[in-house]
């Protein structure tokens, strides 16, 4: 057994074809079904069925399959020890992360820290909070950031930065930054522009509301989007008034094109936290990463 038959074999299973497999892993179709097949004949069992038109592991490929991923995922961890001691900063890190640190703070601590590290590239995808932790779950990425716990996972929850929110409204006559507003006659009297549900920031604002005896299911005339540049863009363009993150919306401050109001209540500030699972060793480059974001870059930040 070696490390090109698992790494066909579990190709297979997750792309669920030989073709794709064999796309992914840059390798001709003959190639991964021949190493998939020895590996079914030292196994002295059949891995995958192939006599339906979706291609499906067996029982026995199932519980192969796990085993054959922890393998591939020790060589790769072994290999990042490796390159760790020998002062390798080469390589990519793979990060899914929650509209607010993929869009307006990830991009900005990257381009600082390749400016000292220029070897290390990044693959970035974006989720809700509820996404994020089950991706890192489930192994789809090796680091995560979000803007609330999720409880019930397989992951670990660090804070790492604190983000002011801050409730915005649209640049005209209506609103005044200098007065101070009620929470609650704001929401009666105006439409409401929110996140999509499984978002941090949603849980955030709803749990406040809550604690302002404010019903969220109460507000009337609610539109959600399902990221924070949308929201902004709508209050802009008049549509309502909405609590976002400071970290996303101080250009648009600064440029006048919204209005920060005062409220006689004071919003939370929300916690931003990587994620990461529980029990997995984190690549050498993650650690340098995370090791940057918690020292040097929050200097830059002036935090």
């Amino acid at each position: 057994m070696d490390f090109k038959q698992l790494e066909a074999f579990v190709n297979v299973v997750e792309k669920g074809s030989f073709s794709r497999a064999a796309e992914a892993i840059y390798l001709s179709q003959p190639s991964v079904s021949t190493y998939v097949s020895s590996l079914e004949r030292e196994m002295g069992v059949v891995l995958i069925n192939r006599s339906t038109k979706e291609i499906l592991p067996t029982m026995a490929g199932k519980v192969f399959y796990e085993n054959a991923k922890e393998l591939l995922a020790l060589k790769s961890k072994t290999i990042e020890k490796i390159k760790g001691l020998s002062g390798d900063f080469s390589g990519e890190i793979d990060i899914i992360a929650s509209s607010v640190p993929a869009q307006y703070i990830l991009p900005r601590a990257i381009a600082q820290f390749n400016n000292v590290y220029p070897e290390v590239s990044f693959n970035v995808k974006q989720a809700t909070t509820l996404g994020v932790s089950r991706a890192i779950a489930t192994g789809q990425a090796e680091i995560g950031f979000a803007g609330s716990i999720v409880d019930g996972t397989k992951c670990t929850f660090t804070q790492f930065l604190c983000d002011r929110m801050v409730l915005i409204a649209p640049s005209n006559d209506d609103f005044c930054e200098s007065l101070e507003y009620s929470l609650g006659a704001l929401l009666r009297e105006y439409r409401f522009v929110g996140r999509e549900k499984g978002s941090g920031t949603r849980s955030e604002y709803e749990q406040f509301f809550e604690e302002q005896n404010i019903d969220p299911e109460t507000l009337s005339n609610c539109i959600n989007f399902d990221n924070t540049q949308s929201i902004i863009n709508a209050v802009v363009n008049g549509l309502g008034i909405s609590i976002v993150s400071h970290f996303a919306v101080e250009t648009y401050i600064y440029k006048k094109m919204v209005v920060p109001l005062k409220l006689t209540c004071t919003l939370p500030q929300r916690k931003l936290y990587y994620v990461h699972k529980k029990s997995f060793t984190r690549s050498h480059l993650v650690d340098l990463f995370i090791n940057f974001l918690t020292k040097e870059y929050k200097k830059t930040m002036g935090f």
